[in-house]
């Protein structure tokens, strides 16, 4: 008789703090290692997340002898960025939308790991964030909380980064994310001027469309450092990132 096969580990690598985290950890022995580690790439992430990929998440899985997978969301074959998907649908998305994790990261992700079904997703929600933890809606995935589990905490990921002689990485989000805070539009208006501007051209294409969508849910990116960003601020702690727990983490 063949042995049975149990469902296999998958850490979905958001690129922020709580799974590059979780690698320090499994670096460190806390974690026990997954079978691989799946990056679902929009193609909008900013230059700094895409270098710490590169630099550490790859070598580091490398050095643990587990693999990593870059995956992309496609149309008929054909990989898309979400920023091209918005450009041609003149969207933008909306904090009460949840369309860029489901389509570019779940979809993208359950797309690939398909062949290996069943599987344990792991996601980076930390004990803080406990409250965002969803159970999959998809049958043969399972949603684990490694983080959780262990009750371990955003500042126990950052300090396990440190311990492990890993640079903590930036908080990952799209260029064009409208979670971004005023003070992350300034930083990018002022370091990435190439990148505020391909965000100002795909909203204004957008609003040619829809005049009353913006990026920021009050007004125009070209005025936006001028106004009051209080009521936008409150709906931003309010929702609290991505229901899917794949952004921010």
């Amino acid at each position: 008789m063949s042995e049975t096969l149990g469902p296999i580990n998958v850490l979905s690598y958001g690129a922020g703090r709580q799974t590059a985290g979780m690698l320090a950890l499994i670096k460190l022995g806390r974690l026990l290692p997954p079978d691989m580690v799946v990056f679902a790439d929009t193609g909008g992430e900013k230059p700094a997340t895409y270098q710490h990929i590169k630099e550490w998440a790859k070598p580091l899985c490398a050095g643990l002898g587990i693999p990593f997978h870059e995956v992309k969301y496609t149309i008929r074959g054909e990989p898309w960025t979400l920023y091209d998907y918005a450009w041609k649908y003149q969207w933008l998305p909306q904090p009460w939308q949840r369309m860029c994790s489901t389509k570019f990261k779940m979809t993208a992700i359950e797309r690939f790991l398909r062949p290996h079904k069943p599987v344990r997703v792991w996601l980076g929600i930390s004990l803080d964030e406990a409250h965002r933890q969803r159970v999959s809606p998809t049958s043969w995935v399972e949603h684990v909380y490694p983080l959780v589990d262990a009750r371990l905490t955003l500042r126990d990921c950052i300090t396990a980064l440190r311990v492990a002689a890993i640079p903590v990485p930036p908080k990952s989000s799209c260029f064009f994310c409208p979670f971004q805070r005023f003070g992350q539009w300034m930083d990018m208006k002022r370091g990435s001027p190439d990148l505020y501007q391909k965000a100002i051209e795909l909203e204004e294409h957008a609003r040619e469309k829809n005049p009353s969508v913006t990026l920021n849910g009050k007004a125009p990116l070209r005025s936006y450092l001028k106004g009051n960003q209080l009521a936008w601020e409150e709906l931003l702690d309010a929702e609290a990132g991505c229901h899917t727990g794949l952004c921010f983490v």
